[in-house]
């Protein structure tokens, strides 16, 4: 049994609190690090630049400004455990400084492509659920760019109430681009699937090409 004043969760958080002693330099160094990294995303925010009028200039002078300040900070030798991370961060946006800045000039253009990748990890979700299956290849192959346009929220009531809307020639037209992108889509996939059998399909369609280009020369040279 325990002594009296003694319980072994106290002990637990005890031992918890010394392991954290052993580590209070680390944790202040990355405490110190995680500052700098909220301070660049503050100046390169697009929201706050509009709030307060900052040109794509300004914006990259006040960036300029943040990684020379970095660098002068950690040259001295106190500073030696922060002179690798703040190396890192320059070299990030160094190598980025060609289009970081593209957002500020262009309207509506967003400063990255989060957005966009949350967008394709919920569509492959959605239809994971709906298929059953771990890859979306075959729906992508099918539908092409046109299956951003499927809207999972939308019911087949509203559907059939927004068909009626799109008038005969401008559906003609949106089926035939359809069909072209599925078409240029399906090419790769039916030379993984069956490459002799695609390359046989396609020497013949280039014989039946020069055979028609001949029987037309022939035909305008009058022989």
């Amino acid at each position: 049994m325990s002594k009296k004043g003694e319980h072994p969760l106290l002990d637990a958080l005890l031992h918890v609190t010394d392991a954290r002693r052993t580590y209070a330099k680390e944790y202040r160094a990355l405490v110190r690090q995680r500052t700098w990294l909220i301070e660049l995303a503050r100046i390169l925010d697009p929201v706050r630049a509009r709030r307060y009028h900052r040109t794509a200039r300004a914006v990259k002078r006040r960036v300029n400004q943040f990684l020379c300040r970095l660098k002068k900070q950690t040259s001295r030798a106190q500073c030696e455990q922060d002179a690798p991370i703040v190396a890192h961060i320059e070299k990030t946006v160094r190598n980025r400084w060609w289009g970081l800045f593209t957002c500020y000039r262009v309207p509506q253009l967003p400063a990255s492509n989060n957005a966009h990748e949350l967008f394709f990890n919920h569509f492959k979700q959605r239809q994971r659920r709906v298929t059953g299956r771990k890859s979306v290849e075959q729906f992508v192959l099918r539908y092409g760019p046109y299956a951003a346009y499927l809207d999972p929220r939308e019911s087949l009531a509203d559907l059939f109430g927004r068909l009626p809307q799109v008038d005969a020639v401008t559906f003609a037209e949106a089926r035939r681009k359809v069909r072209t992108h599925q078409a240029r889509l399906h090419q790769p996939y039916r030379f993984r699937r069956q490459p002799k059998r695609y390359l046989k399909e396609l020497e013949t369609r280039w014989a039946s090409a020069i055979q028609v280009s001949k029987t037309r020369r022939k035909r305008d040279s009058g022989f």
